[in-house]
């Protein structure tokens, strides 16, 4: 089930968009179809706040809503499991899902630039020495969340890579309060925003970053947006400090 959310109409900045997108072909943006955009069910604030199967907040919400004012279209949410994102998108399910890699979402999928700053990091629990580098954890149960793909843990822990998932960070760090597990891997932007809510209950050591990149969008083959016309938006939302103001909400 999608929920459709109606932009504010700016239908000087389509004009733009079209007149500017005249090569892109037969995908071109058409003013009175929905964007749809797939959310992962299993996300949490800041990247989203899902109540019952509406997206009503955070940083995916707000990214879409803000595509969707600037390409003129209504935009629809729907969640669902993160093991079916990209199987829906590229089945024509969906239109786009932002926010992450092409590792995360293998498939015949398109992908937009990059445009939002995103990392991992190891968090310990205080009561446990720290590792000093990755390879230190092998073999050793790291919280993970079921769904995740974590390719640059794959890629130096190899077998050594144990996983421990959990529907989302929230259930990990209540396992590494409870001394279930000692190590869980989060997202550097999710781990700082609950901290900084008070919603980390077990003291930590200093977060272990693991890498730093920048995500992008995931387009559906099928969609009827063009990439050229996603890419433009995007890097306009870049260029003027609108990405940057979205991120600083919610730090």
């Amino acid at each position: 089930m999608f929920c459709m959310v109606f932009p504010q109409p700016t239908l000087s900045r389509r004009q733009l968009l079209l007149a500017g997108c005249a090569a892109c072909g037969p995908r071109t943006v058409a003013a009175a179809e929905a964007l749809r955009v797939l959310v992962d069910n299993a996300i949490e604030m800041p990247q989203a706040l899902i109540l019952g199967q509406e997206v009503t907040e955070g940083l995916q919400y707000q990214v879409a809503l803000e595509l969707g004012r600037r390409l003129d279209r209504p935009v629809v949410f729907r969640p669902v499991p993160r093991r079916r994102l990209a199987t829906l998108l590229a089945a024509g399910q969906g239109d786009l899902a932002c926010n992450y890699l092409p590792d995360w979402l293998p498939g015949p999928l398109q992908w937009s630039l990059p445009f939002m700053d995103s990392g991992d990091a190891l968090v310990t629990a205080e009561r446990t020495a720290p590792p000093q580098r990755l390879a230190e954890v092998a073999g050793r149960p790291l919280g993970t969340i079921a769904g995740f793909r974590y390719p640059e843990v794959e890629a130096v822990l190899g077998s050594g890579f144990v996983r421990d998932d959990a529907p989302n960070l929230s259930s990990s760090l209540r396992k590494l309060a409870a001394g279930r597990i000692e190590h869980i891997i989060v997202g550097q932007t999710t781990f700082d925003y609950l901290r900084k809510r008070g919603d980390v209950a077990v003291p930590t050591h200093p977060p272990l970053p693991l890498n730093r990149t920048r995500t992008s969008c995931a387009l559906s083959p099928q969609s009827s947006l063009a990439l050229p016309a996603l890419d433009a938006v995007l890097a306009a939302m870049q260029s003027d400090g609108t990405i940057r103001r979205i991120l600083d909400r919610y730090r």
